[in-house]
């Protein structure tokens, strides 16, 4: 009997055992299954229980018995206020209240560089039911999601309240939550916009763009649950400004309407910095008129409906003459207003329609847009309009008080021409046509003619020529003598001659315009320079006569900064004698600048250098400045030479010219002198004349003019 009852009290308390390992087991399972961190701590903090949920908070190696060593608390997210959990557990133990003590810390994670858990944690005494201490129960409670929502909450409220008005509506469309920015931006009071719903607000105030209806706007919101686009909000009558609006729709899984968002961000200070570069990509700053590259796109669609519909209009290529000499003479200011009042004037010429731009500088082109269906006719109306404006800019302008002169050359194009003709090259037709208006003396219009093709063509290969010429087996200089009436005296005009391997003779009135234009002369007018002044040592190295020689100056070559030291240079490496020298300026040189001229000239005199004035009397110089100038030559142009000595009118002016030379003790060389009549005329003045022209001698080479006029 006594070994059965042991038997089974032995069984009794294995099963009591197992019972209560199940039950331990049970309680931690349900602890662990908890998602809220459990502790339960001694009476001395020493840790009893924790669950799995506070191990991975508090990022806890279970099998470590220090745990208030292996942790680490802080009080703020940069972790920089460290918190003493077991103080803080201390003294909740000391208050022995029955009421949970609560907390928020940041807890440290394995790892420094992830970001910091926040927690809650609730600590409450466990006492028995004689009210002495049994256990402290410490909960954590995990705040990740809700620290993120009140992050997400505050960067919500920060971009709500931004510069941009924003809104928010119910789910039938009504603004229930506008912000300040909106409410400023429409001038509506919440209240206001209380009442509204976006269609209603959008019907009052806002202009869309492109078309676009308010259909399409919720039509898009339907398909894409969002819009956006440019608008234009006007707040009263009086206001407008451009903005994007953006419209976003909030629906619920079950995708029911919940929220329509709306943003107003405005874009007016950028479309204004638009319309700014846009006018300067169009138009002239200075005359206000349509540019080069608008007028483009114009003549290119006025190109393709007139080739569509067989129909003609014209272009016209305005040039004002003389505008350099207004801009010399009176400065680039009275110069500028010139301008404008041309465009003025030529606005007021034109019919709406007509578009008229500056090209450049003092010219302008003229769009025509009769669009009538033949080519007669348009030239006929063309002609009718550039007579008017040449007749209208042919009057005196007045500015700032000084009475300007002024004139207008035009050249006329009728468009369209072949299918192939590009805008360009309908201006470049336009362009020549009021080039040859120039050339025919100004003042007066041209239609453009195929011929004139052939110039620019040839303009071009004399160009591509200049560019890549071999100066010295290229061209070479000839010398036509300047015979004097009383002196023993030789001299002569150093000329300039072209012979290209493939182009032939190129005469000089062919391409020294083209070397200023392309600024080729300042290198072909240092080559001249050099050998003639090379010319003129070696003849008076042999010469029993002293030769004297005359030279061109460009006046492109001769407002380079460097001109006077070029020519030291030039005189240093020949050797020349500069009083063996005489350069010929023109009077257009004067104009120019003439401070600079006047320091130049002087600083060439000084050197010895003898100044002549190239076809005196053609020019625009004033006699006060020809008073203060240190020259010594004065050369009567051929134009006014060739008709002697039958015409009265050339004999009073070369009569004039005469005196004025006496009066300063100049010399005077008579250009373009062919027949004897001629010859007589101007042997019978006393004054030192020399005289040049076919008579005498044409242009000959060194060795030719050597033979004929040196005494060696």
């Amino acid at each position: 009997m006594p070994i059965m009852q042991n038997t089974t009290l032995e069984a009794e308390l294995k099963s009591t055992i197992l019972r209560l390992k199940n039950e331990r087991q049970f309680k931690r399972d349900i602890i662990n299954a908890l998602h809220d961190g459990i502790l339960v701590f001694s009476q001395h903090l020493s840790l009893q229980i924790i669950n799995d949920a506070a191990q991975s908070l508090m990022c806890f190696n279970p099998n470590s018995d220090e745990f208030f060593v292996d942790l680490e608390f802080f009080k703020n997210k940069k972790r920089t206020i460290k918190f003493n959990m077991k103080r803080w557990l201390e003294q909740v133990i000391d208050a022995a209240q029955n009421i949970p003590k609560e907390t928020y810390i940041w807890v440290k994670p394995n790892c420094s560089e992830e970001p910091s858990t926040p927690v809650l944690l609730s600590a409450k005494p466990i006492l028995n039911t004689d009210g002495s201490f049994q256990a402290l129960l410490l909960v954590v409670y995990d705040q990740t999601i809700y620290a993120h929502s009140d992050e997400q909450h505050r960067i919500l409220e920060a971009a709500f309240n931004s510069y941009d008005g924003q809104f928010i509506t119910n789910e039938k469309g009504y603004i229930i939550k506008p912000n300040f920015s909106f409410s400023a931006y429409t001038g509506l009071l919440p209240t206001e916009l209380n009442s509204m719903t976006i269609i209603h607000w959008m019907k009052k105030q806002v202009t869309l763009k492109d078309s676009i209806q308010i259909e399409d706007i919720l039509k898009s919101l339907l398909l894409d649950k969002k819009w956006s686009g440019e608008v234009q909000i006007h707040p009263n009558p009086e206001t407008t400004f451009h903005a994007v609006l953006s419209l976003s729709m909030l629906m619920d899984n079950d995708k029911n309407i919940e929220h329509y968002v709306g943003t107003l961000q405005d874009i007016t200070d950028i479309k204004e910095s638009q319309a700014n570069v846009e006018r300067l990509a169009y138009f002239d700053d200075l005359t206000g008129l349509p540019n080069r590259r608008l007028f483009i796109e114009h003549l290119e669609k006025d190109l393709l409906h007139h080739k569509r519909n067989h129909t003609y209009s014209a272009l016209l290529y305005l040039d004002l003459d003389n505008f350099k000499e207004i801009n010399d003479i009176y400065g680039h200011a009275v110069g500028d207003a010139a301008l404008k009042q041309t465009a003025n004037t030529l606005t007021e010429l034109l019919r709406a329609e007509d578009l008229v731009a500056r090209i450049s500088g003092d010219e302008f082109i003229i769009l025509t847009r009769y669009k009538v269906l033949s080519r007669d006719l348009a030239a006929q109306h063309a002609l009718t309009l550039a007579s008017k404006i040449i007749q209208t800019l042919n009057q005196d302008l007045l500015i700032e008080e000084h009475i300007i002169p002024n004139a207008s050359s035009v050249g006329i194009h009728i468009i369209p021409g072949s299918a192939d003709e590009t805008p360009e090259y309908l201006i470049s037709c336009a362009d020549l046509a009021m080039y040859e208006a120039k050339q025919r003396g100004k003042n007066q219009l041209y239609f453009y003619q195929t011929e004139l093709t052939e110039k620019i063509l040839r303009r071009r290969e004399i160009e591509e020529a200049l560019k890549h010429a071999n100066y010295d087996q290229e061209f070479y200089l000839v010398y036509q003598a300047q015979v004097a009436n009383h002196s023993q005296q030789i001299s002569a005009e150093t000329l300039i001659r072209w012979q290209h391997p493939i182009l032939g003779n190129i005469r000089p009135d062919q391409f020294i315009g083209i070397a200023e234009d392309t600024k080729q002369i300042l290198k072909l007018g240092q080559w001249i320079l050099e050998k003639a002044f090379t010319q003129t040592y070696q003849w008076n190295q042999k010469s029993a006569t002293p030769v004297h020689l005359s030279v061109n100056i460009s006046p492109i070559q001769f407002h380079e900064p460097t001109f006077v030291d070029c020519i030291l240079e030039i005189q240093r490496k020949t050797q020349v004698n500069p009083q063996h020298i005489t350069l010929e300026l023109t009077e257009g040189i004067l104009i120019s600048n003439i401070e600079d001229a006047l320091t130049k000239i002087k600083a060439l005199a000084q050197l010895g250098y003898q100044l002549s004035i190239d076809d005196f009397g053609t020019g625009y110089s004033s006699l006060s400045y020809f008073q203060k100038l240190p020259i010594h030559e004065l050369k009567i142009d051929q134009s006014f030479v060739k008709h002697l000595p039958g015409s009265e009118e050339d004999i009073a002016i070369i009569e004039t010219i005469i005196q004025l030379a006496k009066s300063k003790n100049l010399t005077i060389v008579a250009e373009g002198v062919e027949t004897e009549a001629q010859v007589d005329f101007f042997k019978a003045h006393q004054s030192a004349i020399l005289m040049q022209g076919y008579f005498f001698s044409h242009p000959e080479t060194a060795q030719e003019f050597e033979k004929q006029f040196l005494t060696l």
